[in-house]
């Protein structure tokens, strides 16, 4: 038997959830059920799960404060979210398996199936600790995935992303250039919209490292790149120019 919790606030959600649990997966035992950060803490503490369901938004703060206190987790956590595109990206981003609200139960089963099948852990506190950077602080730290590694870089260090196919080149303020193995539009919906701009379809900008604007149409970067605005994105630059003078 696998052992596992729920972690949800709303009393109707955790009895739908754990219908559908025991309906479909009689190998997993539910020992017990939390609806605040402190229950959740007492809970693992008690009952040692190896799965554990836990709803993001909770009666006292966020579950991300559940690992403030449990600093090595010894289980695999399926996120139950209502967020909106950024959250589920960010989840997306760093491996970390979640559903969405209202339950879709068919990710839902194939989530469990899934870690059913491997027993492989998708979530360890590394990976969550530069998730929460990522949701809180958008200023933070993206993992960027390239051929043969990940490799992590402060968002404030990129210069510029371009388009190459299904792939994306970031330039980075050290002079390195990443080939990152996600689309340019899959990392434009992670970063800071007040903090990078589109100057045309295959290339996103720093705002920061904006050097220059010649003739309201080319801008040029401290590294010397030149970037010239599509027409239709000038309106956009103009407001920018704007907002910068």
């Amino acid at each position: 038997m696998i052992s596992a919790i729920i972690i949800e606030d709303n009393i109707e959600a955790q009895e739908y959830l754990s219908h559908i649990i025991k309906n479909h997966f009689p190998n997993i035992a539910i020992l017990g059920y939390a609806t605040s950060v402190q229950q959740s803490i007492q809970l693992i503490h008690s009952c040692d799960p190896e799965l554990v369901f836990m709803d993001i938004e909770l009666t006292d703060g966020l579950s991300f404060e559940i690992f403030d206190t449990i600093k090595d987790p010894a289980f695999e956590v399926i996120f139950i979210t209502a967020f909106e595109n950024f959250t589920q990206k960010a989840l997306d981003h760093f491996a970390l398996s979640y559903i969405t609200k209202p339950i879709d139960i068919p990710k839902l089963l194939a989530t469990i199936r899934h870690y059913l099948k491997l027993k492989q852990r998708l979530f360890t506190i590394e990976k969550f600790e530069l998730f929460k950077k990522l949701t809180q602080n958008k200023e933070g730290q993206l993992l960027i995935q390239t051929t043969n590694e990940h490799i992590l870089i402060k968002i404030a260090s990129i210069i510029k992303l371009e388009a190459e196919g299904n792939y994306t080149y970031i330039i980075l303020d050290d002079g390195r250039k990443l080939l990152a193995s996600k689309s340019m539009k899959y990392y434009e919906s992670l970063l800071p919209e007040v903090s990078f701009f589109r100057a045309h379809r295959s290339t996103i900008i720093n705002i920061n490292c904006i050097a220059s604007i010649y003739k309201k149409e080319t801008i040029i970067l401290t590294n010397k790149d030149k970037v010239h605005v599509s027409v239709r994105n000038k309106g956009k630059l103009m407001e920018l120019i704007q907002m910068l003078s």
